[in-house]
């Protein structure tokens, strides 16, 4: 009879630790986190903005994604582009190639933010050195050109939908055949 206690005992007793009886936070709210909304895939020889994932609550990986022709081919050289941004919600961490991407592994690749211009934007530079091949997207691809870092400003707590654009006025690809298009509607919040 006594052993049946205890066991009647212990079974209450993980039965309430596993419903949160007894401590935690009481279901309150889930600690801020960085949430990414983008417009979906880029069109036809369009460069575009796209949710990279994660790697941290306050650290979001942008892809710079584009479309292939609608048949077939467009090759390029590299791209120069602004991206605009909010530096009292965003800080601008890095542009990093893609691993066995499109560009060659000795691609040139430089990127500066200038956040207290009057529009505060990122200036990026992907060029493939000479003798190295044209970077070539087939119909219907979607390429990963590079990845684009963004953390939560130091100073925010929360940061309401922000917008990341291309400044289309400063941003071209030194494309060999078809132009390529600049557009994007992606957001970045953190709440």
């Amino acid at each position: 009879m006594m052993a049946r206690r205890f066991l009647l005992l212990g079974f209450a007793a993980a039965l309430m630790t596993a419903v949160g009886c007894g401590g935690g936070d009481g279901g309150g709210t889930p600690p801020p986190a960085l949430v990414c909304a983008d417009g979906g895939a880029a069109s036809a020889n369009a460069v575009t903005l796209a949710c990279g994932g994660t790697t941290n609550p306050t650290t979001e990986q942008i892809d710079v994604v584009i479309g292939g022709p609608t048949m077939g081919t467009t090759s390029l050289r590299g791209l120069n582009f602004d991206v605009t941004y909010d530096p009292a919600e965003l800080t601008f961490v890095s542009a990093t190639a893609v691993s066995g991407g499109p560009f060659s592994a000795s691609a040139l690749l430089a990127a500066m933010a200038f956040p207290l211009d009057p529009v505060p934007h990122v200036v990026v530079s992907i060029q493939q050195v000479s003798g190295d091949p044209d970077v070539a997207i087939d119909a219907g691809q979607q390429v990963v050109l590079l990845h684009l870092t963004f953390a939560i400003a130091s100073s925010a707590t929360t940061v309401p939908p922000t917008p990341l654009d291309f400044d289309g006025a400063a941003s071209e690809a030194t494309p060999l055949a078809a132009a390529v298009s600049f557009g994007s509607s992606l957001t970045l919040s953190y709440q």
